[in-house]
């Protein structure tokens, strides 16, 4: 039973409510926008004996856990056996490496942002000062000089143990698993990485994200279980922080995907978000590629982004048709965008529409294709500055987007009490979004045993 969203955007915080029943699949699951979950109103599910908490297992950026002494640090000291650096830049590049040298891998990704790339057949732009604003000061602090190569004969063999990069988060999106999300596909696990200047230390506006697919070889159900565990424990203690280690370590070492390259590394994807390498806000992805005979050596090459046209297509004649003739399936959330269409880059801002305006196609329909691409759901379309998880100085907690900030409270029944209203950039509507709310129901729905998805996910995901 899916909303209206025309309807639903007009009802600001007047929350409307739905008949129980799980969707039987995410194609007619409810929308993302504010709705009653079955799974947390106690008249229609018992609670579970410890409820979801959102900051203690679905999306962790306690102190506690992003500068743990041992497990954030390649060089610590005086350290239980096993946790040193376990969750550093440097360690898990390591295991994703294959039988690749890290230095060598990690110098072909970065080098990827001093020259241009081709992707699905469109330029992806040299970001215009990567080596000035970061590579050459990892460069110099790594006692190389400033413009030495970081690929081929000669590269500058980086400084991994120093890698100029903060831990920000660690977060749990098993609330993507179901079939409308990627057939069996259990979800994802993610780190994400502010970038540092090197020389200094500070914080530079830009974050890199490594996106775990949670392993095949469980079921959502027992990820859901094992991560709902974090709930039950207090935050930052030495039980809780094992737990984590373990959980996180059955995702990210080698073998935990059997059969994928690089030694069965589970790594799904790699994203940057940032514009410290150039003044326009940029968001790219990579994923690991090569050729079938040397499967364990393959390199993170740019990708093609989800649902995410390139830029150049905004408001021209080909977005047009796929538009228009998709806007059924846009409207139902269930549209796929051509993959013809689709870049390797997402800058912002920019606000995605047909030529001449939204002649011809539905404000909603605007609003919906433009919240599944990357730049929509990370800039107009959600009310955000690009970065869902901010950049933060040390001894600081990461901010958070207001779409991820807004605190999953139950109000009536099980409606959440709260909401983050975004303006249309187009029509100026306001849509009520709580995404906190929509994980903490999806992760319950799990728990309850249930395995079809019961809300839409916001955007690109």
């Amino acid at each position: 039973m899916r909303k209206d969203l025309a309807a639903v955007a007009l009802l600001g915080l007047g929350l409307t409510h739905c008949a129980p029943g799980a969707a039987p699949d995410v194609a007619t699951a409810r929308r993302a926008v504010l709705t009653d979950c079955e799974y947390l109103n106690p008249t229609l599910h018992a609670p579970l004996p410890t409820p979801v908490r959102f900051d203690q297992e679905l999306l962790i950026t306690d102190l506690a856990v992003v500068e743990d002494p041992c497990r954030t640090d390649n060089l610590a000291s005086g350290c239980p056996s096993g946790t040193v650096g376990v969750w550093t830049f440097k360690a898990l590049m390591t295991r994703m490496a294959g039988t690749r040298p890290v230095g060598v891998f990690v110098g072909d990704w970065l080098a990827t942002f001093e020259t241009a790339q081709t992707v699905n057949g469109f330029t992806l732009p040299a970001r215009a000062d990567a080596r000035a604003n970061f590579i050459d000061p990892w460069v110099v602090a790594s006692g190389c000089g400033a413009g030495d190569p970081i690929t081929g004969a000669g590269a500058c063999a980086l400084d991994l143990d120093n890698a100029p990069f903060r831990l920000l988060a660690i977060v749990n999106r098993v609330d993507q698993s179901g079939p409308g999300f990627g057939a069996s596909e259990p979800g994802e696990a993610r780190f994400v990485f502010g970038m540092l200047d090197a020389s200094t230390g500070s914080a530079l506006p830009g974050t890199v994200i490594f996106e775990y697919k949670l392993p095949t070889t469980r079921d959502a159900f027992f990820w859901a279980s094992a991560w709902h565990q974090l709930s039950s424990i207090t935050p930052g203690t030495a039980p809780y922080l094992s737990h984590l280690q373990w959980l996180l370590d059955e995702i990210t070492l080698p073998g935990k995907m059997p059969g994928a390259p690089n030694n069965g590394s589970a790594i799904g994807q790699v994203r940057t978000n940032e514009r410290v390498m150039d003044a326009v806000w940029e968001l790219r992805e990579y994923t690991l590629q090569g050729r079938p005979l040397t499967r364990n050596r393959w390199s993170l090459v740019n990708h093609p982004l989800a649902q995410t046209p390139d830029d150049s297509l905004n408001a021209s004649g080909p977005l047009d048709a796929y538009l228009v003739a998709n806007e059924p399936a846009i409207l139902s959330e269930t549209h796929v965008v051509d993959p013809s269409l689709i870049g390797g880059g997402s800058t912002a801002p920019l606000t995605w529409n047909v030529s001449g305006g939204s002649v011809g196609l539905s404000p909603d329909a605007r609003h919906l294709f433009a919240l599944a691409t990357c730049n929509g759901c990370h800039h107009d379309e959600t009310g955000t500055p690009f970065v869902h998880v901010d950049n933060r100085a040390s001894g600081s907690t990461a901010p958070l987007s207001g779409f991820l900030s807004v605190a999953p409270r139950r109000g009536a029944g099980g409606s959440p009490a709260t909401s983050h209203a975004v303006t249309d950039p187009v029509t100026g509507a306001t849509f009520q979004y709580n995404e906190p709310w929509r994980r903490t129901c999806e992760v319950t729905r799990i728990l309850n045993g249930d395995p079809d998805p019961y809300t839409k996910a916001s955007g690109a995901h």
